[in-house]
């Protein structure tokens, strides 16, 4: 199923361009994009989410009432297991496993050489497998240590196993093209590994976010709004934030808006579907969605809006809805930004495309959900703010790019824009921090600490057992000490 739906992408490129680009990813609607991946030997193949959200390769070990696709560990003859117990908890999820190792290869990836890493084997989960999806576990892409943990154990990653075995830091590329058309809702795209010293093929120009925090992608979401002409001055975003303030009171409601946005945390992960923004800011986005589809006459339930349910149509929908904007802080300055546009097929998500016009009087049907949701404090910019975008992730540098690509939906990319103030001071960002191994140097350290505490404390409970194997009685032949033989003298006196 996987390879043949990559041959049909393959193929449809091929009618309508001069070349055949190959895709790798495949997802259906509302599960993420999928990799092949080949793990032991005999080599077992099972498809993983690419997940930038969290760092451990989990992989179900397990049979499921759904599915009786999972990795069989019995079967490895190269698998190590260390007998730890290891788990993890997500935003929708959770499961339980245990720590192993085995090799590792990703088919697609022609220059990465197999390797030998950490993988958390699933043997009990709750929420964490969708029904009916395509993959059996999911790839961590993110910095240590966000994933699985458990008592005194540091799960490595599949990336830094790579980097370690190719000694040079590594790079990749998410490049998420969405549903294929109208009436499919598969959708399918391409991850790619890039070496950080070899120059950039690309002419487009890329937009370099900051990563805020080494642990997720942690970045600097300043608004997220509907899309409104801008106005070409230094308070641009001030002018199109709301025509009906004033410049105070405008540049006031944009740090307010951006210090909730950034309040917890605003991460780029691809393992979410939707974009999920914080409670007050995700009501202001759809009111005015919602508002706006009222003037194009379309009727949609509030239940559709507010509430996450599904509405349907016996046809494809074309969205007239505005494109909502999401301004990312700059890397150039800290007063500058740019601005994603996401059009209305991204977050106007197909999930189940049926035609059946001319067989026998059955119905067409397609449906579709809103892929806004509320999340509590935290924004997150899912895979439906990335799809038709190439997302570059430089681990090493501390950045994300951003360009147009070539499939999907037609998302665009404006800036640089200028502000008139530090944004990282109007929106209280977090400032970025040193390597994330430096963390996990001092995490290393402080178990070797734990370690010989633990061992000193069981020496001084086993001393007195110590004491009594060492000094225990000996043959009176060679019983002897320094005390004994000053009293023989002095009695011999």
């Amino acid at each position: 199923m996987f390879t043949t739906s990559l041959c049909y992408f393959c193929l449809l490129f091929l009618l309508n361009n001069s070349y055949c680009e190959e895709y790798n990813l495949y997802g259906e609607a509302g599960q993420a994009y999928a990799l092949e991946i080949n793990i032991g030997r005999p080599e077992q193949k099972l498809n993983v989410l690419v997940d930038t959200g969290s760092t451990t390769l989990a992989i179900a070990s397990y049979a499921r009432k759904d599915s009786n696709k999972y990795f069989r560990s019995e079967n490895s003859t190269t698998i190590y297991n260390s007998g730890k117990e290891v788990q993890a908890k997500y935003s929708q999820g959770t499961w339980l496993g245990h720590l192993s190792s085995d090799i590792v290869k990703f088919p697609s990836l022609k220059l990465i050489p197999e390797v030998r890493c950490d993988i958390a084997l699933i043997t009990k989960s709750h929420k964490f497998f969708m029904n009916g999806s395509g993959w059996q576990g999911l790839l961590g892409l993110a910095y240590l240590p966000v994933g699985a943990w458990g008592e005194n154990v540091v799960v490595g990653s599949w990336l830094d196993s790579v980097e370690k075995v190719l000694n040079k830091p590594m790079s990749f590329k998410l490049k998420l093209c969405g549903v294929q058309s109208l009436t499919n809702a598969t959708h399918y795209g391409k991850f790619e590994m890039l070496d950080d010293s070899m120059p950039s093929s690309s002419n487009d120009v890329i937009f370099h976010t900051p990563i805020l925090r080494k642990r997720w992608y942690e970045v600097g979401v300043l608004s997220v709004r509907m899309s409104k002409p801008l106005n070409k001055s230094v308070n641009a975003s001030l002018k199109s934030f709301d025509n009906n303030l004033t410049i105070d009171e405008s540049e006031n409601h944009y740090r307010d808006t951006c210090i909730k946005l950034n309040q917890e945390k605003s991460i780029v992960d691809s393992g979410t579907t939707n974009i999920r923004l914080p409670d007050s800011i995700f009501r202001e986005v759809v009111n005015e969605l919602r508002r706006a589809a009222q003037t194009s006459n379309m009727l949609i339930l509030d239940e559709f809006w507010y509430h996450g349910e599904a509405a349907c149509w016996p046809e494809p929908q074309e969205w007239s809805l505005p494109s909502i904007s999401i301004d990312l802080l700059s890397t150039n300055a800290d007063n500058q930004y740019f601005t994603l546009e996401i059009p209305a097929q991204n977050f106007m998500r197909v999930i189940t495309a049926r035609n059946n016009s001319g067989e026998g009087g059955s119905v067409s049907e397609f449906c579709y959900k809103l892929g806004l949701e509320a999340g509590g404090k935290e924004t997150v910019l899912g895979y439906t703010a990335m799809e038709g975008l190439q997302v570059l992730f430089n681990r090493s540098a501390g950045w994300i790019g951003w360009q147009p690509s070539n499939c999907g939906p037609k998302s665009r990319i404006t800036g640089p824009h200028n502000f008139s103030m530090s944004l990282s001071l109007l929106c209280q960002l977090t400032k970025p921090v040193p390597d994330v191994a430096v963390s996990i140097k001092a995490a290393q350290w402080t178990l070797c600490a734990i370690s010989i505490i633990a061992a000193a404390v069981l020496i001084y409970l086993l001393a007195p057992c110590i004491k009594m194997f060492f000094v225990r009685p000996l043959p009176r032949s060679q019983q002897i000490s320094l005390s004994q033989a000053a009293l023989v003298e002095q009695e011999a006196t």
